[in-house]
């Protein structure tokens, strides 16, 4: 009976049901495991994907350039593929090129490449005459990717594939489209000092801004020992602002941050300036555009430098001047004050009296009353050891291009004199007020008549008088003011220039202060660089420049116009790069009648050269925001909401923008691709982007002119070679 109990207790319902939870805790892990295979699987799947694509794609791309070689671009393809992990030498890879087959079946092989040129050959030709006249390639590549757990679903492998074509192509129509608004030339740093003489094209200018007039080893004539100026009894000293010993900021661009400001030298003919020569010079805080500004007055990135941040509680002048600060609340502050220091000596003893010849900016309003005393008009100073002092009002006067020449005016800094021996010497520190002030000259004299706001005696505003005496870096051949000249560092140990390069006789128009931020310059080299690059058997240029009016300045060169028998290099240089030689800047920024002008010169209709076969292709360059407008109905189709740009609260930057996308649509509607360039930190970079995007473009940034080569070089290769599938 026990025995027959025990045998049907092993039956009972408890029994029953534990059975069944294990046939289903077993299925659950068997279905995980199903899952987490397959997860595996197809993360593999998909590594191998982002792999193969990337591959046919960087392959596609290098072979273009071969065509119409095709047999050169098969090579190069199957080189790219080789080199990104698919060897077409491998004894499991099946080539197909041209549907002509090497290497196994495709149902062994374990990679199948295949090339297609033939598809893309000249068909208009006669057969015999179509080889070698391609101007694409295909690339496709498939490959077995082997499986773990899809196994035990009867996988053994899965192929992954990827196809693309690149295009090569050999007919151009370009136009460059060139911003020669005002603002392409007063970017420069020093405004004037180098590029820009009269009568003489760009690249042009003097060889050295400043005069040297001395050995290469010096000392210069103005380094000589002091000499004492004497009129009606009183005796002078006269210092050029630009002859300064010492400054603390440097100007270098690769230093630069926003709101970081610095004095640096300017000079421009007409500016009504004293120099050493027939043009002025003077120094300007730089750069001009004030961070308080109001809006409506488009801030930039220049900062004015208030008393309070530059005395710093008396902390300045007593800690090494290294407490003296410019606005505290902008990003990144605060920042030192830019001074500037000028050593002297005073052959004589006596009381002496500090005059200096200056002007504040003339459009920036600080207060809330525009004909209020506003602080940015000042100066501070103090001399050797003394706390910071505050300096009279200056007249405005300063703008975009510089000082003007009417607005100079002389200010007494002290009341009560200084009285020192002879043969004494003395250090006058200068710190900057508001941004775009500029200091042209330095008088230290017994004289203290005149009054404080008002004009001074003749004889301290007296011309064609120099002191001599300078020191420090106004005395070293190195130094970046003198462009260079008489002997450049190989000559010198360059102790007191901050900027000065190695090697011998560096060319110091290199330097940041000429050539860094000169946008019109480095562009027109820039384009006439990216002209010589195309291949005029194949390829045709043309030129329109716009500021405030819009000029065709050279029609597309020249295989149409001329044909190709007559299309010499020599027809290019005389139109395209003799008009981009001629290139002179100033007024707004028209860029939707640049762009208009622009689709007229790829048009194919008469008076017009573009050519129906060729990609028409346009380059526009600017460093600005559009104000001007080619006509009235451009601006009326609420593009800027459309598109979803920001909207200006100015009507003139508003009515612009606008012409510059509704000139967009148009180049997009008449087939025309544009490549944006934006120069600097000034231009609408959103409205850029958005005209190459609705054209097919890309948008390129050059934050300082010498990048300009390389985005030059990249439009160039994208222009040619392009992935088409």
């Amino acid at each position: 009976m026990r025995r027959m109990w025990a045998f049907f207790r092993r039956f009972t319902p408890q029994d029953t049901q534990r059975g069944q939870s294990i046939v289903l805790v077993a299925l659950g892990v068997f279905t995980l495991l199903a899952f987490v295979g397959l997860a595996v699987d197809v993360g593999i799947y998909y590594s191998e994907r982002v792999k193969i694509v990337r591959a046919v794609d960087a392959a596609a791309l290098a072979a273009a350039p071969e065509l119409p070689l095709e047999s050169a671009a098969h090579t190069r393809a199957l080189e790219f593929l080789r080199d990104n992990g698919y060897n077409p030498d491998d004894s499991q890879t099946r080539v197909e090129i041209n549907g002509t087959p090497s290497g196994p079946p495709g149902d062994q092989a374990e990679t199948i490449i295949i090339l297609n040129t033939a598809s893309f050959r000249d068909m208009t030709l006669p057969p015999a005459q179509q080889l070698n006249t391609a101007n694409r390639i295909q690339v496709r590549v498939r490959h077995r990717v082997p499986v773990i757990f899809m196994r035990f679903l009867g996988f053994s492998s899965l192929w992954v594939s990827a196809s693309a074509t690149a295009e090569n192509i050999n007919n151009l129509d370009i136009v460059i489209v060139f911003d020669r608004s005002g603002s392409m030339e007063f970017d420069t740093l020093c405004y004037g000092c180098w590029a820009k003489q009269s009568g003489v094209p760009y690249p042009g200018g003097l060889i050295y801004p400043l005069p040297w007039n001395g050995p290469p080893n010096g000392p210069p004539a103005h380094c000589n020992p002091t000499q004492e100026f004497t009129y009606s009894g009183y005796r002078y000293y006269y210092i050029e602002a630009e002859e300064y010993s010492r400054t603390n900021n440097p100007y270098n661009r690769y230093l630069y941050v926003p709101y970081y400001t610095y004095w640096v030298m300017q000079r421009e003919s007409g500016d009504g300036a004293s120099g050493r020569d027939s043009r002025g010079a003077y120094i300007m805080h730089m750069p001009y555009s004030d961070h308080e500004t109001p809006v409506t007055f488009s801030p930039g990135y220049g900062v004015t430098c208030r008393y309070e941040a530059v005395n710093n509680n008396g902390q300045c002048a007593t800690s090494g001047y290294t407490q003296c600060y410019c606005k505290m609340d902008v990003p990144g502050g605060p920042f030192p004050a830019p001074r500037v220091d000028y050593d002297f000596t005073v052959l004589s003893s006596g009381n002496y009296y500090i005059w200096v010849r200056g002007q504040a900016q003339s459009s920036w309003r600080l207060c809330s009353d525009a004909n209020a005393s506003c602080i940015d008009r000042r100066i501070y100073w103090n001399v050797d050891n003394s706390g910071i002092q505050t300096s009279p009002e200056f007249p405005r006067g300063t703008g975009y291009n510089g000082a003007g020449s009417g607005s100079w005016g002389w200010r007494r800094l002290n009341n009560t004199a200084f009285s020192w021996t002879a043969g004494s010497q003395h250090t006058l520190r200068i710190w900057a007020g508001g941004s775009g002030f500029a200091i042209d000259r330095i008088v230290i004299t017994t004289n203290p008549n005149g009054l404080t706001s008002g004009n001074p005696p003749s004889d301290v505003s007296r011309t064609g008088v120099w002191s001599n005496g300078r020191t420090d870096w106004a005395c070293s051949p190195c130094d970046a003011r003198f462009g260079g000249y008489p002997g450049g560092c190989g000559q010198s140990t360059c102790a007191y220039s901050p900027n000065c390069n190695s090697g011998p006789n560096p060319d110091r128009r290199k330097d940041d202060i000429y050539d860094d931020e000169q946008p019109i310059r480095a562009a027109i080299e820039a384009a006439k660089r990216f002209v010589g690059m195309l291949d005029y058997r194949y390829d045709q240029i043309g030129y329109v420049s716009y500021a405030s009016d819009v000029t065709i300045d050279s029609e597309l060169q020249c295989l149409r116009r001329l044909g190709a028998q007559n299309c010499t290099p020599s027809v290019i240089t005389n139109t395209v790069i003799t008009k981009l030689d001629a290139t002179q800047a100033s007024g707004s920024t028209n860029i939707g009648g640049g762009i208009q002008k622009g689709i007229e010169v790829l048009s194919t209709q008469s008076g017009h050269y573009g050519r129906p076969g060729a990609a028409h292709i346009m380059i526009l360059m600017t460093d600005g925001r559009p104000n001007q407008v080619p006509n009235s109905t451009c601006y009326t189709y609420n593009l800027i909401q459309k598109y979803g740009l920001t909207v200006p609260t100015d009507t003139s930057e508003r009515q612009g923008k606008e012409c510059t996308l509704y000139y967009a649509e148009q180049a997009r509607n008449n087939s025309v691709v544009i490549y944006t360039i934006t120069l600097g930190d000034s231009a609408d970079f959103e409205l850029m982007e958005t005209v190459a995007n609705i054209t097919g473009g890309v948008h390129r940034n050059a934050d300082r002119p010498e990048k300009l080569n390389q985005i030059f070089d990249e439009l160039y290769e994208r222009i040619f070679l392009r992935l088409v599938e």
